[in-house]
């Protein structure tokens, strides 16, 4: 709770006070004026690009990026109404701080860019979810930590066992106005958000060699700390295996040692692991086993030939 509260801060809080503050406060010059409006720019695409969007929606930064463009011509106007120039140092200080936060969401904006290129590697898999009537919302998906938190596993020795994950990508559904439960807010019954129920699907011809499926489903906030994974699936591909996480207890209709044909209905998301709300949990590696499936040789995915990266909107063929 404590982490969607900072999120909620970072991502909405924040720049609704730079926003306001950029159209009340009168620009000490036409220069300062301009670079604060590139900050302001530069800061709504930084935050659709890594806002984690699971609330609020995903189009709220495009709401942001509305509400800075008034308030820019709020502040151009206050600016030409100016009753005596600005000193100096005032000149200069302005100029100072909104270079400086240009710089920042310039720099953060080219290492999210970079993220949200296709790897070198990339192995493609079907889409693993079914049509429900909703859009599904990737929230964790690309290379690079800023969004997709799962990355930060690739190279940090205290979680080598679970390495294999560190390209996974996590993903919920929503409906026509973004929102990912029948609730604003959401409440504690899994079965309340969107994705809850929708059919997973096999990524691949393939073999099952690894099930779960008699885990519970887990009132929302609550994660099982020691079973991460959940129930869960793992698919081997051929030259690489394929684990989804996070099943609806119970609706799994395959075991271990069955074949599966790509797009084969094999269970349905839960809420089960390590999961703070309901969403499927997908990544692909090498190397690994039943005892260990979350700690393989990390492989980039995409989807019939679609990168997902997060607040991709996407929808089931």
């Amino acid at each position: 709770m404590l982490m969607f509260f900072l999120a909620l801060g970072a991502q909405v809080v924040l720049p609704i006070v730079l926003i306001v503050a950029h159209g009340w406060v009168r620009s000490a010059s036409a220069s300062a004026l301009w670079l604060r409006v590139a900050a302001l720019a530069l800061m709504c695409w930084l935050l659709a690009l890594v806002g984690f969007w699971a609330l609020p929606p995903w189009y709220t930064p495009y709401f942001f990026a509305a509400l800075a463009a008034l308030a820019s011509l709020i502040a151009w106007r206050r600016w030409q109404n100016r009753p005596a120039p600005a000193s100096r140092m005032r000149r200069h200080v302005e100029i100072g701080l909104a270079a400086v936060l240009a710089l920042l969401f310039g720099l953060q904006i080219s290492a999210a860019l970079g993220g949200r290129q296709l790897p070198v590697g990339t192995v493609d898999i079907a889409f693993p979810l079914g049509d429900t009537g909703h859009r599904y919302l990737v929230v964790n998906g690309g290379h690079h930590p800023m969004i997709n938190a799962h990355f930060m596993t690739l190279d940090n020795p205290d979680f080598a066992d679970y390495r294999g994950q560190s390209f996974a990508v996590d993903i919920i559904a929503i409906d026509g106005r973004g929102s990912r439960a029948e609730r604003f807010l959401g409440g504690s019954d899994p079965a309340e958000y969107l994705i809850f129920g929708a059919p997973v699907l096999a990524p691949c011809d393939g073999a099952v060699i690894g099930a779960e499926g008699a885990m519970p489903d887990l009132p929302v906030p609550e994660r099982d700390t020691e079973r991460l994974e959940g129930n869960h699936l793992l698919i081997d591909c051929g030259n690489f295996i394929v684990l989804m996480a996070h099943l609806r207890q119970g609706s799994l209709s395959v075991g271990v040692g069955d074949m599966v044909r790509a797009r084969q209905p094999l269970a349905e998301v839960g809420n089960s692991g390590q999961s703070g709300e309901p969403h499927l949990h997908v990544h692909a590696q090498r190397g690994t086993g039943t005892e260990a499936p979350l700690s393989g040789e990390p492989l980039p995915i995409s989807f019939d030939g679609v990168f997902p990266v997060r607040n991709a909107r996407l929808q089931a063929p």
